[in-house]
């Protein structure tokens, strides 16, 4: 079940005095759009960017400085790039950039959670995510910190707490594809809460709120987070009339593990039908359960699996991956003092 939104980043290390002036446009001309764009869709080619321009930028004294640190932060943590994230964070704490850091102040720490998260620091996230909702200026903000806070709490195996904090977002001030995240992640957090009904009913809605606003990327992939939940609740017909709307986009929209978690459907779906694991089902679990759970399914997977006292399928002890690299504590100090 892998869904959703994503930002970045962190840092602290040894702080070097930097005296820069401002490089004139017609010198170095950054676009902070541009940036985000490749940030959000192309991490690793903003990470090019960076490389090729960083010293340029070191010599940029502007809020566009700041949004792009930001951004190239987003797409570090999205690889996880650990020295660069802390290379970033330190960047964006810099005395050169405090008289433009207010307004991006929700913002850089924001992504620090996110970084933490995508790294598996999950306590760090939260109290991170914590701390930008005290920074939040407006009801976007309030909701961003809450739904990050959420699936933080719901990763460190805290569901109630991530579904408590989810019914206190007012859905009424969200519209299109920001109340379709919101029910994005109500859904997942339902389906780890046992409420795969209540699941199912918010990806239909999210996907309908996706496709009105015609983000038809995440309208696909939330598909994909509803045949899941269809399959747990043994509604064969509704994965079979939602399958099939998915054919014409899942090649264009889906990532490689998207996909595969698809396939593996399509032989649940069958097996479910039949109230029993075919041969070919459980030979292609075994085959890829760790992709599977790697990539970000493991609850709907038991789920489906218990429903066919299959649960034998997947190891009682996974496969241990080795342990990432850890980002520092406390990256977002500068910003959060009380942490």
């Amino acid at each position: 079940m892998k869904y959703l939104n994503y930002l970045l980043a962190m840092l602290i290390i040894t702080h070097c005095d930097v005296f820069a002036t401002v490089i004139p446009a017609s010198k170095f001309e950054a676009d902070p759009k541009e940036v985000k764009h490749l940030a959000l869709n192309y991490p690793t080619q903003a990470i090019e960017y960076y490389k090729k321009n960083s010293e340029k930028l070191l010599q940029l004294n502007s809020a566009e400085a700041l949004s792009i640190y930001s951004s190239l932060l987003a797409a570090a943590s999205k690889v996880q790039d650990i020295e660069l994230i802390e290379e970033l964070a330190q960047h964006l704490s810099d005395e050169r950039l405090v008289p433009y850091s207010q307004p991006y102040t929700f913002t850089v720490v924001n992504v620090i959670g996110v970084a933490y998260r995508l790294t598996g620091q999950l306590d760090d996230a939260i109290k991170t995510y914590k701390c930008a909702l005290k920074h939040s200026q407006n009801n976007v903000e309030k909701m961003t910190a809450k739904v990050n806070l959420a699936i933080a709490y719901r990763m460190n195996n805290q569901p109630a707490i991530s579904f408590q904090i989810l019914q206190s977002v007012d859905e009424a001030i969200l519209n299109g594809r920001r109340k379709a995240g919101l029910l994005v992640v109500k859904g997942n957090t339902a389906i780890v809460l046992g409420n795969s009904e209540s699941a199912v009913e918010y990806f239909i809605a999210a996907r309908r709120h996706y496709l009105a606003d015609k983000h038809h990327r995440n309208a696909t992939r939330v598909t994909v987070n509803l045949l899941g939940a269809a399959l747990i609740e043994r509604k064969v017909e509704l994965y079979e009339n939602y399958r099939e709307k998915l054919r014409a986009t899942s090649d264009t929209y889906l990532p490689d593990s998207d996909k595969q978690y698809l396939k593996w459907l399509d032989f649940m779906a069958k097996s479910v039908k039949s109230n029993m694991i075919s041969e070919q089902a459980a030979s292609y679990t075994t085959r890829h359960v760790d992709l599977l759970l790697k990539g970000g399914y493991e609850n709907p997977v038991r789920k489906i699996l218990k429903s066919l006292n299959a649960e034998f399928l997947i190891p009682q002890e996974p496969k241990k991956r080795p342990m990432n690299k850890k980002l520092q504590a406390n990256l977002a100090k500068r910003w959060c003092q009380d942490l």
